[in-house]
């Protein structure tokens, strides 16, 4: 198994997993991304009563669309997160990393899905194999499985429940043990993680602005030419995707800046830099606005909008990170850890003296 000991800091394996502040603090997001999840579920249920409303007072073409397009949305939201529900209970997940310390086991991801599904991943201890569901198993994570053949595991418990930490994030991810290990499949190969990592921030900013223009462009289509009745049930789904609408707008907005990732990311010449941060506060939606001091020679200061709790972590930890460029005024350059996922946008905003950079070893 790979050192990575150079670029960032394993986790104290002689301390409880959520001794780690950051890990800490991702925990307590998750917990109330479970109100947000109950809100947005209200929402949903909304879309299809307006949708069962079409069909009682008129026919239309269109209902059966707006009925399995309302439906696969309450089954993608259920998919996505249902693992994480039963994890942060109390008594499961919570306790379990709160009691014990991470483990550096091999690892192998025999079943590699997107973030949306569950992956499994294999961990071997003492010559016994386990296949563990994980739940949130981004492509950058599995790249940095592969490379490092590694991960760092709590549990699994008496019930099967386990947390699941790869290289380079501070993340406890969900994890439930499964009855048999099953047959490996190939992994892709795979781009270098924080390339990833960059285009799925980019993938969701996208995919986020696309979803509510494509709503509101069903529902106007569905609007032309229906009578009043089925006008007033169009209306019940069109305040439910203003609401989500509202909801997920000021997110949009700050994560505005992962558009410029993946061409600073794909374009990078890194380079090493020792940062300190300003005191920064998480949002829920594990993020923050941070500012940091770029320190040798003289001093560069970085706006970063929307970078992401485990990198400023990571950062925190190491007291280090990597520029993707030169530290010119008013320059854009992404920060990170190559070889790692967690990556972020930052502005150059004062550099004073000369270029205050080393290049990576």
């Amino acid at each position: 198994m790979e050192s990575t000991a150079p670029v960032v800091r394993d986790p104290a394996p002689d301390r409880p997993a959520l001794a780690d502040p950051t890990t800490a603090i991702i925990l307590r997001l998750r917990a109330d991304q479970s109100t947000g999840l109950a809100v947005v579920a209200v929402l949903l249920a909304f879309c299809l009563t307006s949708a069962l409303l079409v069909a009682a007072v008129g026919v239309s073409e269109y209902v059966i669309g707006h009925f399995a397009a309302a439906l696969s949305l309450v089954f993608a939201l259920w998919a996505k997160h249902h693992l994480w529900g039963r994890w942060l209970r109390p008594a499961r997940g919570p306790r379990l990393v709160h009691d014990r310390p991470w483990r550096a086991l091999p690892a192998l991801v025999v079943r590699g899905r997107t973030r949306q599904w569950a992956s499994v991943v294999q961990v071997e201890e003492d010559g016994v194999r386990t296949a563990v569901r994980v739940t949130a198993l981004s492509r950058a994570h599995r790249a940095v499985l592969a490379r490092t053949g590694r991960a760092w595991v709590v549990g699994p418990d008496e019930a099967g429940w386990a947390a699941l930490r790869v290289d380079g994030t501070h993340e406890a991810l969900p994890a439930k043990a499964l009855h048999r290990v099953p047959a490996a499949k190939p992994e892709p190969a795979f781009a270098p993680p924080e390339v990833c990592a960059a285009r799925e921030l980019r993938a969701d900013l996208l995919f986020a602005a696309w979803f509510l223009l494509a709503g509101y462009l069903f529902v106007g289509v569905m609007s032309l030419g229906v009578d009043y009745a089925v006008g007033k049930a169009l209306l019940v789904g069109l305040g439910a995707l203003t609401l989500v609408a509202l909801l997920i707008t000021p997110a949009l907005w700050h994560l505005r800046v992962n558009l410029r990732l993946p061409a600073l990311v794909a374009g990078a010449r890194w380079q090493r830099v020792e940062l300190s941060l300003a005191p920064w506060k998480a949002r829920a939606d594990g993020t923050a606005r941070a500012a940091a001091t770029v320190h040798g020679g003289g001093d560069a200061r970085l706006r970063l909008p929307a970078a992401s709790v485990e990198l400023l972590g990571t950062i925190w930890d190491t007291g280090a990170a990597w520029v993707s460029g030169e530290l010119a005024a008013g320059a854009w350059v992404a920060v990170g850890h190559p070889g790692y996922g967690p990556v972020a946008v930052a502005r150059v905003e004062r550099v004073e003296v000369s270029e205050r950079v080393q290049d990576r070893p």
